[in-house]
């Protein structure tokens, strides 16, 4: 947050990425669960909701995905600036909502963030609650990204075994091939780019039949094989690829970051 000044980096809500929307329809539900708890004096309601909140759908998911655009997209880049928009929302929002209940941790977020020129910026409790985005999505929405969560965490049990067995160290040594026939084999083709993202892996393929070395997977019809990524590793994003060497000023970096540097 510290180059964000929310009231000119903001981005409307359209020009989110998906996963970015996704984020902000799962804190509007938080939204709805933590004020139905103070009203109803059910306090370990919002506990346990904001808890989970930050865990499972924060620090397990979003911010883990969201890091490669954070630290090596360009500054002021259009997709940067979607991460840091709904980041801002929701931390502003948390701090707020979790003020009666966490006082002194609430005050500390809010006196190290920016606001908005209309908000308080001295006392976190003489702000309202938030509101919700009002984001709107329909249930293929919410079913894509439930599967892409169900993938995710089959893969992620795969990338430890190859972790365990000296295949690769980090996640982006890796290049994952996925093994599916029918309705799995379609969506995952079709969500290849949010995939990639979303597994934070270098190479990501897909095969039609067959079975992959990891079969202990929660998802029916699926099984993974991890390799070592294919190319050079890019000195900066960490990614590996056959582009890297290919700029003559950056011959260390891919091309993506080749162009943010330039």
């Amino acid at each position: 947050m510290s180059d964000f000044d929310p009231d000119h980096d903001m981005l409307p809500m359209e020009e989110l990425e998906d996963i970015d929307r996704w984020a902000l329809v799962k804190f509007d539900e938080l939204i709805k669960k933590t004020v139905e708890g103070y009203e109803t004096l059910e306090f370990h309601n919002a506990y346990h909701a904001i808890h989970n909140f930050c865990v499972v759908d924060m620090s397990n998911f979003y911010l883990d995905v969201c890091k490669d655009r954070l630290y090596t997209e360009k500054a002021d880049s259009h997709t940067r600036r979607a991460a840091q928009t709904v980041m801002f929302r929701i931390l502003s929002g948390m701090a707020r909502l979790i003020s009666p209940i966490l006082a002194f941790t609430s005050d500390e977020i809010w006196h190290s963030m920016p606001h908005l020129a209309s908000e308080d910026a001295e006392n976190v409790v003489l702000n309202e609650f938030p509101r919700p985005s009002g984001i709107k999505v329909d249930e293929a929405f919410l079913a894509k990204w439930d599967r892409i969560h169900e993938i995710r965490d089959d893969v992620k049990k795969a990338l430890e075994l190859a972790r365990k067995e000296k295949v690769i160290g980090s996640s982006l040594d890796a290049k994952v091939q996925l093994f599916c026939d029918g309705d799995l084999y379609d969506f995952v083709n079709e969500q290849k780019k949010e995939l990639l993202t979303a597994l934070i892996v270098s190479q990501l393929e897909t095969v039609k039949g067959g079975s992959g070395e990891f079969t202990e997977v929660a998802l029916q019809g699926l099984s993974i094989t991890v390799k070592h990524a294919e190319g050079q590793k890019c000195a900066r994003c960490w990614v590996y690829s056959d582009e890297v060497g290919k700029n003559a000023d950056h011959p260390d970096l891919c091309e993506r970051c080749a162009h943010v540097i330039g």
